[in-house]
Parts: structure tokens; sequence; C-alpha cells
């Protein structure tokens, strides 16, 4: 005998009248959502012949700007969690992009540096990384542009949204 079909459950009157005012493309947090990917694709775009994914160039500029960070602070300073992190930084290793190094104060930890092959990718990659943002920026009208980097500063909670 066939299993019989139940109907939905119906949704309260209350639900129901959200559900009918509900614009997914008013939703802020779809809507960042959907300009991170815009902003990946730009990103990948550009430079799907180094095949570098963003987080690993911040972690590059971050490791020539700090060099001898670990992991733990890595992640940190990249917003990421630190197993991500951790896994990055091994392909990155093996990729020859950063050095790891046993830290001198703990037998635990390593410290992370750019490697040659990272030095040679980030000569590559940051002469046109400005053309990356003003892409995406360029989406905007000029005079939100300012705004709209202190608003996702604001957000993200980096720097008081000061631009």
């Amino acid at each position: 005998m066939p299993k019989k079909i139940q109907p939905p459950p119906s949704a309260t009157k209350e639900v129901e009248v959200l559900l009918g005012q509900f614009r997914l493309e008013d939703v802020p947090s779809h809507l960042l959502r959907r300009a991170h990917f815009k902003a990946e694709e730009i990103f990948a775009t550009t430079f799907a012949e180094e095949g570098v994914t963003p987080r690993q160039k911040a972690a590059l500029v971050l490791l020539h700007q700090e060099p001898g960070l670990n992991q733990n602070a890595l992640a940190e300073r990249l917003s990421m969690d630190r197993n991500t992190v951790a896994e990055m930084v091994r392909r990155m290793s093996t990729g020859g992009l950063i050095e790891r190094r046993p830290s001198p104060g703990d037998a635990r930890a390593y410290q992370l540096f750019v490697a040659p092959g990272g030095v040679e990718l980030l000569n590559r990659v940051m002469p046109r990384d400005a053309a990356v943002e003003d892409q995406l920026l360029a989406m905007l009208p000029e005079e939100y542009r300012g705004l709209f980097v202190k608003c996702l500063r604001l957000i993200a909670g980096v720097g008081g949204g000061d631009a």
C-alpha cells in the first residue's frame, strides 16, 4: 500500500505575514554574502594563472609585514579559524610560499615567514591587487565608495570604521 502523503505543516498567521513581506534582495546578510562572492569572482578571474586565493594573498601580506607570526596569531589577524589556517599554512609551506621555523620560545609552536616563492608571488600579484579592489568599488557611485568601506569596517569591527 502506498504511503499516504502528509500535507506540509502550516505556518502561523504571524509567520505567513512575515513570509509575504520577506524580500531576500533586501536582507543585509544575504547581500553581503552575494557581494563577497562577487569580490571572490573578480579576484579569481584576475589571478587565475597565479593559483592564489584571497586568503593566501592576505596571509603572505601579513607575514611580510609581521615576519615570525605563529599560526594562531595569523588566524586571528585573518579572522579565520585555527584549523583552516593550519591547513592553509601546510599547503602554502608545501608549495614553497611560506616557511615554518620552530619558535625559539616554544618548541611546540612555529614561526611563519614568507618563502622566496611567496615573495615572487607577491611581486606578481601586488601591482595588480589595487585594480581588483577598484573593479569591485567601480560598481558603486564614486561618492558612496568611501562610505561603503567605512560601513564594512564598522560591521567587521575593524578600526572603528575610519576610512
